[in-house]
Formats: C-alpha cells, sequence, structure tokens
C-alpha cells in the first residue's frame, strides 16, 4: 500500500541500478542487498572497509529515517554513520552510510537453529525488548517491526534492528502520513486500523505500543511458524486483527511452554490497555517467565531441524502464581541470580556451532561505513549538523536507582547474552561520586540554547575523517571535539574533563568548553548513559590494563554529576 500524504499517495520512485565497480558518493558498490518502496540497500567499500548505503529519494520520509538514526547510539541498532548526494551534480537521492550487519534475518535464524523456548527469549526477546525500550525513550517508533527487520548478527549472535525507512519521530518533525501510518499489514495494530476506519482527517498518533503489537505478531510467528490473523493475500486481513483472536501458541504447538504462549496472548489483546505498558515492562517478564522455566524451555520448539541440545538442569523455581499472563517473583535480585544461571547453563553447548551460511541476502538489511563525514538532516529532523552526531538513547533522569528493569540490564551485561563485548578479569570499579556542577555551567547553557529537549549531542575523541572508530583511553584529564554546532555552541568547539574507569564502562565529566575564538566557558556535561547506567561500555578489544571505547560518543547537559 502507497504511503498516503495529506490525501494523495507518494509514489514510489524507482531506485538507480548500480552494477558493481560503480562509484556512489566515494563508496564502491559490491553488490545488491534488497530494494523497496522506502530505497534501495547496497553492500559497498570505501578505504578498504565493509559498508553498506541505503539510496533513498530525496523526500521528507528520506530525512525523518537519517534523524531516527541519528538519535539512537546502540549496538543493537544499526549504526549510522553519515549521508552523500548522488548525483552531485542534481542530486535525487541520499545515500545513508550504514553498519553493515552480517547475519540472518530472524525467520531465516529461527528456521535453522530451531531454538528452544528458553533460547528464543534469552538470544532474542529479552535482548530484543531491552533494545526496543531504548529505541523508544529517544523518542523513535520504528512501525515496522518484523522478522525481516531483525537480524540475528553473526559476530556475536545479537538481535540487531534494522530498517528505519518506516520510523516516526515523537516530538519535532512533520507528520508525513495520515490515515495509515508506513509499515507492513499483517503486523499494524489494532487502533491503527480502528484509526483508519474512523479517520477525519488528522494523522495518526502513532506510539510504542504499535512497535510492542508487532513483537506481539513476530513471537507468535516464531512459536507456531504462521501469522496469527493470516497475511494480505487472503481476505478479511484488517478485520480479523480486529476481531478475532487467533488460537493460543501452544494450542498449535505443544512444545510451547504455556506461560509463554499466555504471555504471546497477552501481547495481542484487542485494547492496548490489556497490553504492556512499554518494553521495560515486558523485558522484566520475560526474566521472571525464565525463572519459571523447567525442562520443557529447553526443548527445541519444533520437530527436526538440528541436533536436540544437551538439556541443562532446570533454574530452581520461585514460589509464585499467574496473575492473568504476568507472573510474580520473589524479588529482582532473585531473579537476576537465578537467570544469570540458566542463562549460562544454555550457552554451553557441545562440539561446534554450525557454520553461517555467506551473507544472507535478506529484504531490508542495512549497514555501514567507517567514519564517514557527511551532510546529516535536512531539516525534517529535530535538528541539522553537518556530521552526525552519534547519540545514544534517552533514558529518564529520574528513573529510581534500583529498578527491577535495571537488575534486568545488569543480568544482560554480565552475562552478555552470546555478546563478544565481555571484557576478561574486568577490575571491579565503582562508578564515580555524585558532585556538583561548576560555577556559572547553568549560565552558560541559558547562553548557548543547551535546552531541555535538546540536552545531548556527539562528540569525537579522534580526528575527523578517516580516524579509527575505537580508541584507547586513559583514566583522568581528557579533551574531546564536538561533532557540528549543538545549539549555539558552534563547530569545532573542544570540551575538556576527565575519565573514569569503571568495571566495564568508561565515565566522564567534562567541566569546561573552549570555543573556537579561545573563549573558555564553564559546561556540566557527562558521558551519556545507556541502558539506564552512565557512561559508555568497553569495546570487545579491551582488556584489563588496556580500555577501548568507540572513538564517536554522546555527551549529555546536566544539571549536576549523578
Amino acid at each position: 500500500m502507497p504511503e498516503e500524504r495529506g490525501g494523495q499517495a507518494w509514489e514510489e520512485v524507482p531506485g538507480p541500478r548500480f552494477a558493481p565497480g560503480t562509484e556512489v558518493a566515494g563508496f564502491t558498490v559490491e553488490g545488491t542487498i534488497a530494494s523497496g518502496s522506502f530505497g534501495t540497500v547496497y553492500r559497498a567499500r570505501r578505504s578498504g572497509r565493509p559498508y553498506a548505503i541505503k539510496l533513498v529519494p530525496i523526500h521528507p520520509r528520506g530525512d525523518r529515517e537519517a534523524a531516527a538514526l541519528r538519535l539512537m547510539r546502540h549496538p543493537n541498532v544499526v549504526s549510522f554513520h553519515g549521508y552523500g548526494l548522488w548525483p552531485e551534480e542534481e542530486p535525487r537521492f541520499l545515500v545513508l552510510a550504514l553498519e553493515l550487519v552480517e547475519g540472518l534475518t530472524l525467520d531465516a535464524w529461527a528456521a535453522r537453529e530451531n531454538p528452544s523456548a528458553l533460547e528464543l527469549v534469552m538470544r532474542v526477546l529479552l535482548p530484543f525488548a531491552l533494545t526496543l525500550a531504548d529505541v523508544h525513550a529517544s523518542g523513535v517508533v520504528h512501525r515496522d517491526i518484523k522478522e525481516a527487520n531483525i537480524v540475528m548478527r553473526e559476530a556475536d549472535g545479537q538481535p540487531v534492528l534494522v530498517d528505519f525507512g518506516a520510523a516516526g519521530l515523537k516530538e519535532g518533525a512533520l507528520r508525513l502520513t495520515l490515515r495509515l501510518p508506513p509499515g507492513t499489514a499483517e503486523y499494524r495494530s489494532p487502533e491503527a486500523l480502528r484509526f483508519a476506519r474512523q479517520w477525519e482527517g488528522e494523522p495518526y498518533p502513532f506510539a510504542p505500543g504499535d512497535d510492542l503489537w508487532a513483537l506481539g505478531v513476530v513471537l507468535y510467528a516464531l512459536l507456531t511458524r504462521t501469522l496469527p490473523f493470516g497475511d494480505r493475500s487472503e481476505p478479511g486481513l484488517n478485520r480479523a486483527i480486529l476481531e478475532k483472536t487467533p488460537p493460543a501458541p501452544h494450542a498449535l504447538n505443544p512444545r510451547v511452554p504455556l506461560a509463554l504462549s499466555e504471555l504471546c496472548m497477552g501481547m495481542l489483546e484487542k485494547d492496548p490497555e490489556d497490553r504492556y505498558p512499554d518494553a521495560k515492562a515486558l523485558a522484566e517478564d520475560l526474566v521472571e517467565l525464565c525463572t519459571q522455566a523447567d525442562g520443557d524451555w529447553r526443548t527445541p520448539l519444533f520437530p527436526g531441524g538440528r541436533r536436540e541440545k544437551n538439556a541443562a538442569a532446570p533454574a530452581p523455581a520461585v514460589p509464585g502464581h499467574p496473575e492473568r499472563w504476568r507472573w510474580r517473583i520473589a524479588g529482582p535480585v532473585a531473579a537476576a541470580v537465578l537467570v544469570l544461571g540458566v542463562f549460562l547453563l544454555l550457552v554451553q553447548r557441545s562440539g561446534s556451532p554450525p557454520a553461517l551460511p555467506p551473507q544472507h541476502a535478506s529484504p531490508r538489511q542495512e549497514l555501514a561505513p567507517a567514519q564517514v563525514t557527511g551532510e546529516v538532516g535536512r531539516g525534517a529532523g529535530p535538528e541539522t549538523s553537518p556530521l552526525p552526531a552519534p547519540v545514544a538513547s534517552a533514558t529518564n533522569s529520574e528513573e529510581p536507582k534500583m529498578k527491577k528493569s535495571q537488575t534486568v540490564r545488569t543480568l544482560v551485561a554480565a552475562g552478555c547474552v552470546a555478546s563478544s563485548g565481555c571484557v576478561s578479569g574486568p577490575r571491579q570499579r565503582p562508578p564515580p561520586e555524585p558532585a556538583e556542577c561548576p560555577p556559572g555551567a547553568a549560565l552558560t547553557h541559558e547562553r548557548f540554547g543547551l535546552l531541555k529537549e535538546d540536552y545531548f549531542h556527539g562528540v569525537l575523541f579522534a580526528p575527523r575523517g578517516q580516524g579509527p572508530l575505537v580508541v584507547p583511553v586513559k583514566e583522568g584529564d581528557v579533551t574531546v571535539e564536538i561533532i557540528g554546532p549543538w545549539g549555539k555552541i558552534p563547530d569545532r568547539t573542544t570540551f575538556s574533563g576527565r575519565l573514569y574507569f569503571g568495571t566495564d564502562r568508561v565515565y566522564g565529566r567534562f567541566t569546561k568548553a573552549t570555543l573556537p575564538g579561545g573563549e573558555v566557558v564553564p559546561v556540566c556535561l557527562q558521558l551519556r548513559r545507556q541502558h539506564w547506567e552512565f557512561g559508555v561500555p568497553l569495546e570487545p578489544e579491551s582488556t584489563r590494563n588496556k580500555f577501548i571505547i568507540r572513538s564517536s560518543v554522546t555527551v549529555e547537559r546536566v544539571d549536576s554529576f549523578d
């Protein structure tokens, strides 16, 4: 279905077809990955590094995709490094530079791996729910969650969210669609369809709940190998989404644990009020279910396929009782300990895992270059900058210190969820103690327009241009350079402060800004938190004595150092 804009359809603009070896905006095309109504994705190379470049028509929709990607800096979201224009003489397309995510789409991975229910939750659903929580906290709604847009990264086994061509921004962006948002028909929520039926000319008020509903459809399909409401080739798809209740997954597939089946059906309740309020709540329940897991959770979901995995000893059950489709446990600390044990037992395998086939040419798979500089944002997004500002997801600074969602995130970090991001033998170090901002910082923030809605920005530890993607850092004094203007702070401004090392993160506090003209002013900035934690995570290359982080990170304006 074409996108609707003011009652008029946005006609698809056929993308260019490039033969291998073609030079496009500084990239050498190696082949086509996917093509759709929102653009064409190519495998490409620049300065010897592999990338994915996505060509999208110069249109507010393309600007929106770039703006959405700029708002996120997350290991489970395809990375964005900038964009160029093509052709240079009379530009008609944006060339988005994206991370190359090597791996299988979620449906292909599930068909090959035939995971158990416990593996599906721990390897896919839990980390992906945490990712969605961060995406939504950044002000972005993906609006096209489906198996083809979740790639199981070959390097570390993590689920990676790709293709933000349909993404919507909650704040400060022009609404481009009216009656129905872009997306895939089988995964649209009942509230979106009800809105379309009763449409009176206003844009659809999309929300994170649309993504969570779509994730429920994805889970149902993974558990049963069938879509809950049929597909668009069958008549009555929209009516089924609005009115019909599909059979519970365990009724179609007896290998699905009852608790997981009930959780899935809870995600597909027709009324948004009866579903999960946010992705964090979903993650919490997934952890709770894993603490209840018995031997049935370790059986592959479907007969045949790969060999049966060695069953690990069941995690001890926690006293509790079902309350509709939610569960209670003794406490978040107990949940963390038990699920970590479940995870560690889960990942023990005999023999070597089967080798992955070459790059899976899956639809909508996105990729990216190393350190590409170029224009970012053409006015449709919340801000404009000559360089992409890698931004971590926004979080609520008033979040209580010890919520269960924090425990869940700490748990995932501790187990690394099959990731290569664990640092061998980390030193146990606490984060720095809270501290006040330097005198005059608040006046600087006001003077340069560092407002509440624009409180984070990208900075570089390495020189601009073709600098390294990761850099070693030392504890103590440090200076970083701003990536493009921030409010009224000009480009080429530097921030000075100190770095502090934690167990598996680096913390940074910046108290002085030096403007290009030489003026020095006080500021109060800190390295941006991820996963509801402070600082930035260490890269996999780190060791006990060598701390390595991304060269481009994000700082946030704060009123005090937490």
